[in-house]
């Protein structure tokens, strides 16, 4: 199966530090590319902070723009998204209600996917909770079921440069890579949050984070203690390929756009 991940659109009502104030004409162009190659894909995932503010506004926005693509959507909270805001946005938009896969497992013809959220209101730093914790181990359990994909906004792995780090940091992260350790099967975790692409492996999981195309961080040296500075845009998401013997190919789609400025900050 073939799909689009991204995250991080961070659309907003009202501009805002660290996000180009050209946000949603950003995101308007990446769904028409992801519109003109969706004959190849399968569905999209979009791994939380869809939104900058939490406000009905943005979630209809988001919701108006990839409607259009006519393909599945299923998402997750990240923290912008509240999560307060989002789960009251769940409650009066049918369309949104049916693209969460919040604690739930989507099964799809050759793939699975558990929708996890991580986020903390209030709080940059996220958590696995109990709940979450017992629906991922009966997932990986599963010996007669197609490959599993967790969809969460936090990495689960800590990218090793100082500022991801501190942002990324996730109570129950050792509890979760143990439960796939104990697995022995490898399992694919989508997510978010720290602006940055980038790809790890650790107990079984391989971790793929979309970076955002609004708000896109880079710095000196990829690990340490350099600082990290807004880079702008980031012109391309992500296309996955899945199939039932194992193979998964990621590959960079990217998309034209050349108007992009930017106010400040934000993560």
């Amino acid at each position: 199966m073939r799909f689009a991940h991204l995250s991080d659109l961070h659309i907003g009502q009202t501009p805002v530090p660290g996000v180009l104030d050209d946000a949603v004409t950003i995101v308007e162009q990446i769904v028409r590319d992801v519109r003109r190659i969706s004959e190849v894909l399968d569905f999209i995932v979009v791994s939380g902070d869809m939104t900058e503010d939490a406000e009905l506004a943005s979630f209809r926005q988001f919701e108006d723009l990839f409607a259009t693509i006519g393909l599945p959507v299923y998402t997750v909270p990240g923290n912008h998204d509240g999560p307060a805001g989002y789960y009251r946005c769940l409650d009066r938009s049918e369309t949104l209600s049916n693209w969460d896969i919040t604690s739930q497992v989507v099964e799809l013809q050759d793939l699975r996917l558990i929708g996890i959220d991580t986020c903390i209101e209030g709080e940059t730093t996220g958590r696995v909770d109990s709940k979450a914790m017992t629906l991922i181990e009966r997932q990986v359990a599963r010996r007669d079921a197609p490959p599993l994909i967790i969809v969460m906004h936090h990495p689960p792995i800590m990218p090793g440069l100082r500022d991801f780090d501190a942002v990324a940091r996730l109570d129950g992260a050792a509890e979760l890579h143990e439960i796939l350790r104990r697995a022995g099967t490898p399992q694919t975790i989508l997510s978010g949050h720290v602006h940055r692409p980038y790809q790890a492996r650790s107990n079984n999981a391989a971790c793929f984070v979309a970076g955002s195309p609004t708000s896109a961080f880079t710095s000196d040296l990829p690990f340490g203690a350099s600082p990290i500075r807004l880079k702008g845009l980031q012109d391309f998401y992500f296309v996955h390929e899945v199939d039932q013997g194992g193979r998964h190919v990621v590959t960079p789609q990217h998309y034209s756009y050349g108007n992009a400025t930017q106010v400040g900050a934000s993560s």
